[in-house]
């Protein structure tokens, strides 16, 4: 696997293209080379240049908070872009104080599609359950939930 390393002063630029085209695929995340999680949709990772941190988010089903922030990485010194054959595999980012953080892609591209559609369908089946599971109403549902996963995932790129 080709690491290519991405220079600090494009960090911010780079990161909002990065989701944007890596968006809702599925992920493996590894903290210091443990896994902790698998299968959830990729949503952003953010730099606060204030606050010297870079942030990783997942998506979720809570109609609430339909991202989680999954891991804060304080003092990031690097990021590598992971490839394979011209692919993006993942990310890597090291740190002078934490772990190394490593975010693996699962499957294809062609899987975050997949995987867009079944945060918006587990978010309206929730939204079904708030209304007391009352007939009649799954495209509002539906519509609202395609319109909360937009908004939030807007906040990344």
């Amino acid at each position: 696997m080709k690491k290519e390393r991405i220079l600090k002063k494009d960090w911010p630029s780079f990161l909002k293209r990065f989701n944007a085209e890596q968006q809702f695929r599925p992920v493996r995340v590894l903290v210091g080379g443990q896994e902790i999680c698998r299968d959830l949709p990729f949503m952003g990772l953010v730099y606060e240049d204030k606050k010297k941190d870079i942030e990783l988010f997942v998506g979720g089903v809570d109609v609430e908070r339909p991202t989680h922030l999954m891991h804060t990485l304080v003092s990031p010194r690097a990021i590598y872009v992971l490839k394979e054959n011209g692919d993006v595999r993942g990310i890597e980012i090291q740190s002078a104080k934490d772990p190394n953080v490593t975010v693996e892609f699962i499957g294809p591209p062609e899987e975050a599609q997949r995987v867009k559609r079944e945060l918006i369908e587990k978010i309206a089946y929730e939204l079904y359950l708030r209304r007391g599971k009352e007939p009649g109403k799954a495209l509002d549902d539906w519509l609202k939930a395609e319109k909360l996963v937009e908004k939030v995932a807007s906040l990344y790129v």
